[in-house]
Parts: C-alpha cells; sequence; structure tokens
C-alpha cells in the first residue's frame, strides 16, 4: 500500500510579510499529524500536509525587519497546490499601487482559484484576494 499524497499548502513570501507570521504559519502546518504523539508522550507521528513557502523569485530576499527569507520554489514551478494560504502585508491598504505592485501574484492567485485551490490568509494578507478580485460581492473581513 502506497502512502496518500500529502497536501500542499504555499505560503507566499512577498517582502511586505513578517517572519513571525510566515514561519509560524510553516511551523503550524509541518507539525500537522506530527506533534500530537509527542505530545502525549509517543514518537513523532508522520506530518499530513506539506507546507512549501514560495515567491516570485528565487534566492534570498528581505522582508519586514530586514529578515531574509529564501523561498523553496518559484510560484512559476509550483503551479497549483491544493492550498494558497497569504501571510500578513505590510502595506497601506488604500495604496493604489498595490494592484500593480502584486500584479504576479495576482495572476497566480486567480489561477490558482480557478484550478480550483483553496485560499486562506493571515490578518492582512486579505488585500491580495481583494485586489485579486477574488472577494468582490463577498462578505469578508480581517483583523
Amino acid at each position: 500500500m502506497t502512502a496518500a499524497r500529502q497536501p500542499m499548502i504555499a505560503i507566499l513570501a512577498v517582502p511586505e510579510t513578517s517572519a513571525s507570521v510566515l514561519y509560524g504559519m510553516y511551523d503550524l502546518f509541518r507539525s500537522a499529524g506530527r506533534d500530537w504523539n509527542m505530545a502525549i508522550g509517543g514518537d513523532a507521528g508522520p506530518g499530513v500536509v506539506q507546507p512549501v513557502v514560495v515567491a516570485t523569485r528565487e534566492g534570498s530576499f528581505p522582508i519586514v525587519n530586514d529578515i531574509h527569507v529564501t523561498p523553496e520554489t518559484t510560484i512559476d514551478r509550483i503551479g497549483c497546490p491544493d492550498v494558497v494560504v497569504i501571510p500578513d502585508l505590510a502595506v497601506d491598504p488604500d495604496d493604489p499601487r498595490n494592484r500593480e505592485r502584486f500584479a504576479t501574484e495576482i495572476a497566480w492567485l486567480r489561477d490558482c482559484h480557478a484550478r480550483g485551490a483553496v485560499l486562506a490568509s493571515a490578518c492582512s494578507g486579505a488585500l491580495l484576494f481583494a485586489e485579486a478580485g477574488l472577494l468582490d460581492g463577498c462578505d469578508a473581513t480581517t483583523h
């Protein structure tokens, strides 16, 4: 019997993301299925999802507070993951340049949505879904 494929969760890294949210999400998803057995005194269990940090570019780049992140792959290479998660964005939500600034990411989000990916965000990450038009006609909130 072969093991079931783990759902892939792409966590999008952009310069306007904070490391605490980006890596907090990564840690959270990575621990799913793995940590419960350890918490009750056993060995680590198998993970149940595969988190992957993605970006529009290769190589290390600075994010909020000049912390450098090195994505595991690019949005061009990953294709359409099962889930796309947008961490927080340190941007002015009324800045008209947001759509232009995130044009590549927006096109990728639209494509992933059209291909059936589940989309999720933390805090101000929802702004990218709004810029992509994916919240048009929907109630949405952030904190």
